[in-house]
């Protein structure tokens, strides 16, 4: 297993994929070596599973939540909480008595993608199925309550060192691929609101080259009294305080040729870029008009855009920066990620979910343009063009 660093990768060169669609013709069939989401799990403030996630978006349902005493003083009255999340009762008591919130979101998560309902598993899986996923810092809970210990316990190494191996940073993905048998390449990006991207991109080209047969693809963020004040903290002067979320979002992402799954979108370009000039606003302009182009797509064309809706002045200026390139019913096909609070790394992906949530329930949507974007207070700013297929529908065509 291997962690990578928060540095984001500028996609290669066009693919034979990416080729243009013309508004009013039918969209141009898939190249087998096309990546495609055939699968998907969420699980948020909604509930545990995708069917809540869906029904809960679709309906606009509000999720914010007064918080349990048992979380201490709370910079906010209201945060966006996993309901009955209780890791024992969902996971089992074996392994999971000093068990993570982060690690325990990630684990069930990925079961409700493999497997079904009496815990058969439901999609294939081989040695060289990967995982990667995208976080923030891992759980700052458990880093923040293992360096407390070295500092008022009798001494400083009196530490809980049962609770070491939760601090390290790809631990979630770790267990996860053990928990599953997964063998093939297993990788954490560190991103911020932009990791699900940063993870989207990078299961893209582990696919391209051969190195997996598909992959688990998301992000994931746990609430915690001490992301809470961490957040608190990095509020910038005259911005409202957080509504902070949690959750774990996981998509199944395979060449569109060997999917043996209906396929649900295509994933036709994902760029990512830093914003080193302070100017969030022209980094997403600069961000998206660079992804359409390799996507073979217009502004005119996209049929709904997500951004991140971050409470920043980053934020701010991707939603004003899209508004300015794309048509206005764009930005209202999906409900806004407000709805879910803040869910910071979790956010990219649980924005590619409510894409297919609306897009299910909406046959226009089939062989229609979307678009994902997001932002974090780091500079760091992502993409992604998607078209949203019809999954009873063949869409690739074989190789030449």
């Amino acid at each position: 297993m291997t962690t990578a660093t928060r540095s984001p990768e500028h996609p290669a060169t066009p693919r034979p994929d990416e080729t243009p669609e013309r508004p009013g013709s039918p969209p141009a069939p898939l190249a087998p070596d096309t990546p495609v989401i055939t699968g998907w799990s969420a699980v948020s403030p909604y509930g545990l599973t995708r069917r809540a996630f869906a029904e809960g978006l679709r309906s606009g349902a509000r999720t914010a939540v007064e918080p349990d005493a048992a979380y201490g003083p709370l910079p906010s009255p209201e945060v966006c909480l996993v309901p009955g999340f209780d890791i024992k009762g969902l996971l089992g008591p074996t392994g999971t008595t000093k068990m993570d919130r982060l690690t325990a979101l990630t684990l069930v998560a990925s079961d409700g993608l493999l497997n079904d309902a009496e815990g058969n598993r439901v999609v294939a899986t081989d040695e060289r199925t990967g995982m990667v996923l995208g976080i923030s810092m891992g759980s700052l809970e458990n880093v923040t309550n293992f360096l407390k210990q070295s500092y008022t316990n009798a001494l400083p190494f009196h530490v809980d060192a049962g609770r070491i191996p939760f601090g390290s940073l790809n631990h979630a993905a770790g267990a996860t691929a053990i928990r599953h048998g997964l063998t093939g390449p297993n990788t954490t990006v560190a991103g911020g609101r932009v990791s699900g991207l940063l993870a989207l991109t990078y299961a893209r080209r582990l696919l391209g080259q051969g190195r997996a047969t598909r992959y688990l693809v998301g992000s994931a963020e746990e609430f915690s009294a001490a992301h809470a004040w961490f957040e608190h903290a990095a509020v910038a002067p005259g911005d409202p305080a957080p509504l902070l979320g949690e959750g774990c979002g996981l998509l199944v992402v395979e060449p569109a040729g060997s999917a043996e799954r209906p396929a649900l979108a295509a994933v036709l370009a994902v760029e990512t870029r830093v914003d080193v000039d302070d100017d969030p606003g022209a980094a997403v302009t600069a961000c998206v008009q660079r992804a359409l182009a390799r996507a073979g797509a217009t502004a005119e064309e996209v049929w709904a855009a997500v951004p991140s809706a971050a409470p920043t002045a980053a934020g701010r200026a991707e939603q004003a920066a899209l508004a300015a390139l794309l048509p206005a019913e764009a930005l209202t096909a999906v409900p806004s990620m407000t709805l879910l609070g803040d869910t910071s790394a979790a956010s990219a992906t649980f924005q590619i979910q409510a894409l297919l949530a609306v897009a299910e329930t909406d046959p226009a949507a089939a062989g229609r343009t979307a678009l994902v974007t997001a932002v974090d207070r780091d500079g760091a700013v992502g993409c992604t063009v998607l078209r949203l297929l019809d999954p009873h529908q063949d869409t690739h065509r074989d190789a030449a």
